[in-house]
């Protein structure tokens, strides 16, 4: 095997810069052929997964792994090039390339998902025994409003979940390390405080069409976690072709602390002010302008007139047992 790995150096509060050369020197050690690509700006991941896939398919290579060495931001952007690559090279599509997982950055949620250790040492023993991909669901959007489409690999949120990214990569505290946890949660308390109730409107399989006049939060997920280990979707699981989205209305003080307490004790599905749904593909509709963001990342604040629906891409992991 030949690894392609792309190194987020600023991933996990410039975590990737520190752990980096610990485990350049593990694969030097144990004479692993792999090469590197550093990261250098928002979005680089992307171009860098094409160019090495255009690399490796001129080359006819049979053993590549591609490897994100981040957090989610950083496989995103990763499984995001490769999407791209092989939607415009067609007759390349048998066998894909693999995608392998170096959580190395702050939230982790699609490692968690897979069951995969935060301990980089642990994460690249899987890595390096591993002998065979695993195709992994992966969510996948139609933005119709603005004729785009997208994947996710956690999941796509609005309201509530994107109202706190948004404030939190807007605030002052962010650059400063050691207040970024508490940045974090002075955003979801503003967040809370000042988020208004949108219109939502959901469309099911069966055409059925049910509308939340107050909703708060509605996030579509493939996996579990979202916003680093929150267990939001307990059922949802990354190796069936089904989406799970999770509503949440507009609660009241006291059933806000009643939903943490709940959701701590992987409950919160049986609130009636909680709504899940769990299908193939659907569709969201929103009426006001709210923040959005995909796997973190923002979408900024607008109407919403989306579909999703599953995709499968090869990762380079050991199936994770259910629970």
């Amino acid at each position: 095997m030949e690894y392609f790995i792309i190194v987020n150096p600023t991933a996990g509060g410039n975590n990737g810069r520190k752990v980096w050369p610990q485990v350049e020197q593990y694969l030097d050690q144990a004479a692993i052929s792999y090469r590197t690509y550093f990261t250098e700006y928002d979005g680089h991941a992307v171009s860098i997964a094409m160019q090495i896939l255009n690399q490796v398919t001129a080359t006819n290579h049979p053993d590549a792994i591609i490897v994100a060495a981040g957090g989610d931001g950083t496989l995103h952007e990763t499984l995001l090039g490769c999407m791209r690559f092989y939607a415009e090279h067609p007759l390349l599509q048998n066998p894909r390339v693999p995608i392998g997982v170096l959580p190395i950055g702050s939230g982790n949620d699609f490692a968690r998902g897979l069951k995969i250790s935060r301990q980089w040492q642990d994460a690249l023993q899987v890595i390096l025994t591993t002998k065979k991909p695993v195709n992994i669901e992966i969510g996948h959007f139609d933005n119709h409003d603005y004729q785009s489409d997208g994947y996710f690999l956690n999941n796509f949120g609005i309201g509530l979940d994107a109202t706190v990214v948004h404030f939190a990569n807007h605030s002052l505290l962010k650059s400063h390390q050691q207040l970024s946890g508490f940045s974090y949660w002075a955003s979801v308390r503003h967040a809370i405080k000042s988020l208004k109730p949108f219109r939502l409107t959901v469309s099911q399989p069966d055409g059925t069409k049910i509308t939340y006049p107050r909703a708060f939060l509605a996030t579509v997920t493939n996996q579990p976690y979202f916003g680093g280990g929150i267990n939001i979707a307990p059922k949802a699981s990354l190796y069936q072709k089904q989406l799970d989205l999770i509503i949440v209305e507009k609660p009241t003080r006291r059933q806000i602390f009643l939903f943490i307490f709940m959701l701590l004790l992987k409950r919160h599905l049986k609130l009636r002010f909680v709504h899940h749904f769990s299908e193939t593909h659907f569709g969201l509709d929103t009426q006001q302008a709210r923040y959005g963001q995909i796997d973190g990342e923002e979408l900024g604040d607008k109407v919403y007139h989306v579909s999703y629906e599953t995709q499968t891409y090869p990762f380079w992991v050991r199936r994770a047992n259910q629970t």
